[in-house]
């Protein structure tokens, strides 16, 4: 395939004559819907099996304790938003071949809006939290009860092999994302099947699903005084980050979508070999055979994102919420870390077996897993590949090898994710991590429209019904935001 270079905004990028095809990269005579479910869409399963973890058995939960059902109605709402504004960003990664922390580097100066969207993304997802929920989870399984002050040790140990354990996964195969796609689709459906075909039958009430239904229907219901914490860090959380899913592009060019194909991936060390991993993207002359292509690639990647992550979004924070709202009284405040154990303990009197509490225990205990491998590979993944396109001396030093690069630093993020296990307050941290996403979206939505409309070929921008809605996204960010700043800058509360 050959290629030359051109300018595209602030930094060159390659141009290929020809695009490859679906089948050609997936290696498929015929695209049939057989080998599109089992080989070609996937990679929104990685950010859905976070989100499931997060807003979805955490913050979710706990507002609907707190609240009931009345915030329903921002659940469909901010999947439509996100969803589309996912399909906005994806097609520049396909068509590209850059995760939107590299391409924002093409936004002058150089490299500038490249490095603080890293700092962003790292800000928001480091503490290793999900870690030690998941051995929260774990240990309710083994002693058959809440963990108390006195397993609190064995607590912390539990989070340490939980995290280990997340290395170790994204170590193996040949391709890190193809291994975090496995995983996840695993304990996605086994999530999702346990709470449809078993854990909400079993709990549903005629009238916690009459309120849940008028609760998604109460367009503008916000209860007075509500936690501004809780609830902007909820809804920044809804379906995967907001504005900040982005930070998971990546995932797209390592599954080889358009010109991601070309560009290369992130192997992984024990059963990988050494990729060249080129620190240009790559974007494809525009001919009419070319572009038919992209029109292929574009149905690919929506449908991608609209069958699993809108679809996934939905069931994975309406479930979670039912159920809560089904088993545990308005006004209660759900323990921190143990919201499955807690919840476990009130199906198992609902249903008046101790399978009850078991089952919810290692559901809860997944959905947690789910998240903490998705962010252990997230953070290590945008730091390399950020480091790996601005910085020559990296990859002198790595001899063109990605791996020299993301494993060290992984190792150095393990250190401080087992040490962080004894530090205290770790939901408030992620808490705080999850409302950075509102400042964080209120400078990338705009940055992304000056890619999409100023730098991109005229062919190649998106609908502007597609930015439209991406803006629309960026209000919500901006109110939330603006909420946050009052009530913890001077004490004023909006809601």
């Amino acid at each position: 395939m050959t290629s030359s270079e051109a300018m595209l905004g602030a930094k060159p990028i390659k141009v290929v004559d020809k695009l490859p095809s679906p089948e050609e990269v997936f290696n498929v005579p015929k695209l049939t819907w057989g080998n599109m479910i089992t080989k070609v869409l996937g990679p929104a399963a990685i950010p859905l099996g976070m989100a499931i973890g997060s807003g979805e058995w955490l913050m979710g939960p706990a507002v609907t304790a707190a609240y009931g059902t009345g915030l329903f109605w921002l659940i469909w709402i901010a999947m439509i938003l996100q969803t589309v504004y996912n399909c906005w960003w994806a097609r520049m990664v396909v068509m590209t071949g850059e995760p939107i922390n590299v391409l924002l580097a093409r936004i002058p100066p150089k490299n500038l809006w490249s490095s603080l969207g890293a700092i962003f993304s790292f800000l928001r997802m480091f503490w290793p939290g999900w870690a030690a929920g998941a051995a929260t989870g774990l240990m309710a399984i083994i002693l058959g009860r809440i963990p108390g002050a006195a397993e609190a040790e064995l607590v912390r140990w539990a989070g340490v092999a939980l995290f280990l354990l997340c290395a170790f996964l994204i170590s193996i195969g040949g391709k890190i994302e193809a291994t975090l796609e496995i995983a996840m689709k695993i304990l996605i459906i086994f999530i999702l099947g346990a709470l449809i075909f078993i854990l909400i039958p079993l709990s549903v009430t005629p009238a916690s699903l009459a309120a849940s239904i008028q609760g998604s229907i109460s367009i503008g219901y916000i209860p007075k005084g509500v936690d501004i914490l809780l609830f902007a860090g909820w809804f920044a959380y809804i379906g995967d980050a907001c504005a900040a899913n982005a930070d998971g592009s990546g995932y797209w060019r390592d599954k080889g979508y358009g010109t991601g194909s070309v560009v290369g991936f992130i192997p992984a060390v024990i059963g990988g070999k050494k990729i060249a991993l080129s620190p240009l993207g790559a974007i494809f002359r525009i001919t009419p055979e070319n572009l038919a292509v992209w029109k292929r690639w574009e149905r690919i990647t929506y449908l991608d994102q609209w069958l699993i992550f809108f679809i996934g979004g939905i069931l994975g924070m309406y479930l979670p919420c039912i159920l809560v709202a089904s088993l545990v009284p308005p006004g209660t405040t759900l323990p921190a870390w143990g919201i499955a154990a807690h919840v476990s303990n009130e199906f198992a009197a609902r249903v008046g077996g101790a399978w009850g509490y078991y089952l919810v225990a290692v559901v809860g205990f997944a959905v947690l897993f789910s998240t903490q491998l998705g962010v252990t590979d997230r953070v290590t993944r945008i730091v390399t590949d950020v480091a790996w396109t601005t910085s020559e001396a990296i990859r002198k030093f790595a001899r063109g090898d990605v791996r020299r690069f993301y494993y060290p630093f992984l190792a150095a993020y393990l250190v401080f994710g087992c040490a962080a296990m004894w530090l205290t307050a770790p939901l408030i941290l992620l808490l705080i991590g999850a409302n950075i996403v509102h400042f964080y979206g209120l400078w990338l939505i705009p940055a992304l429209t000056y890619i999409d409309r100023k730098l991109l070929p005229k062919e190649l921008r998106s609908p502007i019904w597609m930015v439209i809605v991406s803006w629309i996204l960026w209000a919500f960010h901006l109110v939330l935001g603006i909420a946050l700043l009052l009530y913890y800058g001077f004490g004023i509360k909006v809601f």
